[in-house]
């Protein structure tokens, strides 16, 4: 089970985490966005996209233990909503 979230700080710092416990060891992936235009929506985007990575390398693998779906569960909106339309701009 992997753990995500993505912020920003007061003085504009933008960041994204995934960490997951897998047989007793805790695996992080993490990225600093930098301060430009990225908003909070972004960083909860690319936290999601840090933790499907490993997910996705690891597809075919997955598949051989009869895995067949992996289910994202996602406790805000924005970026979902943000995900769903095709429009650039900030989050595409």
């Amino acid at each position: 089970m992997w753990w995500r979230d993505g912020l920003r700080s007061h003085n504009g710092r933008v960041g994204a985490a995934a960490v997951c416990n897998h047989d007793n060891e805790w695996r992080t992936r993490h990225s600093y966005l930098g301060t430009g235009r990225m908003k909070v929506f972004d960083a909860e985007l690319w936290a999601i996209v840090l933790m499907l990575g490993p997910i996705v390398k690891r597809s075919n693998t997955i598949q051989q233990h009869g895995v067949k779906k992996v289910a994202v569960f996602i406790d805000s909106h924005a970026p979902i909503r943000q995900a769903a339309h095709l429009e650039t701009g900030l989050g595409q």
